[in-house]
């Protein structure tokens, strides 16, 4: 459908969609989406409005006024937006961009986080899948396509994959928190303690403990206890081993210090956990 907002030029086209009760209860749903070309006539203005919103500028500027900041956007630059709280933006001569507008399930809460973590301007490498998504997601409906409300769904799904997925250096090798967790994993029968963990990555007990949760959402020790019950888990379900042989192979002094996390943790005890997962 062709744009007719002001400032918009003849070859922008948007399309509107209107969710079914099931999509909005179970889903994320797009409910705009659009490919604008603008002058410097194009604004909006709001104090609120329910969905969220994501931009990819192609080319040009796009200003923008939210939360106490002001910034410029431009090309490669997205721009994550919870229209829910007020807003203004506007193009300058020579903007195109595409978007999409967006609610459901906990899409607002997400966004939320995603905006403690980043704020509404967003560069990062992963900027041009997010482009390439919202560039084809219009072009599909442009050329008549139909799909499910899961099918929509996993758009959604996706922009927030690529919104939260960490720089590639946090992929590298040497990277602190990975060296923690291999550590971790390989260590699960010994002492671990948080000055350990640091000490095994070089870097201050604060800072660690602060890029470890930032990373994984949990604090080290958490962390640490999570493993343990993982592996105690496996060992449950997939050995014969008692609760005492499990609680030393994964760093618990006695069956009692395994029990007592366990139930707590998982609500079960390692007995009822092992019989409910081995259908006896």
């Amino acid at each position: 459908m062709k744009s007719v907002d002001v400032g918009t030029l003849s070859n922008s086209v948007c399309f509107s969609f209107t969710p079914s009760e099931l999509a909005k209860k179970l889903y994320f749903y797009p409910t705009w989406c659009g490919h604008f070309f603008c002058t410097s006539a194009y604004f909006m203005k709001r104090k609120t409005y329910p969905p969220l919103l994501v931009v990819y500028v192609r080319e040009g500027l796009f200003h923008v006024e939210y939360r106490n900041e002001v910034f410029d956007a431009k090309k490669g630059d997205v721009v994550l937006l919870d229209c829910y709280e007020p807003h203004y933006y506007r193009a300058h001569d020579g903007l195109e961009f595409v978007y999409m507008h967006f609610d459901g399930s906990n899409s607002h809460e997400i966004c939320q986080y995603i905006l403690s973590q980043q704020g509404p301007l967003i560069r990062h490498e992963n900027n041009i899948l997010i482009g390439n998504l919202l560039y084809n997601m219009v072009y599909f409906y442009q050329s008549g396509g139909v799909e499910t409300m899961f099918q929509s769904s996993m758009r959604i799904y996706h922009v927030f994959e690529y919104l939260l997925a960490p720089d590639s250096q946090q992929y590298e090798k040497d990277n602190p928190v990975d060296q923690a967790i291999r550590y971790i994993r390989s260590h699960l029968a010994e002492t671990i303690s948080l000055e350990t963990l640091a000490g095994e990555t070089n870097l201050s007990t604060y800072y660690f403990a602060h890029i470890f949760k930032e990373q994984t959402g949990f604090s080290p020790i958490e962390f640490v206890i999570n493993a343990r019950l993982d592996q105690a888990k496996v060992l449950l379900v997939h050995t014969t081993k008692s609760v005492e042989e499990i609680a030393y192979e994964v760093g618990y002094s006695s069956a009692s210090s395994l029990t007592n996390i366990f139930t707590r943790k998982i609500n079960y005890s390692p007995g009822q956990y092992r019989n409910i997962h081995r259908g006896r």
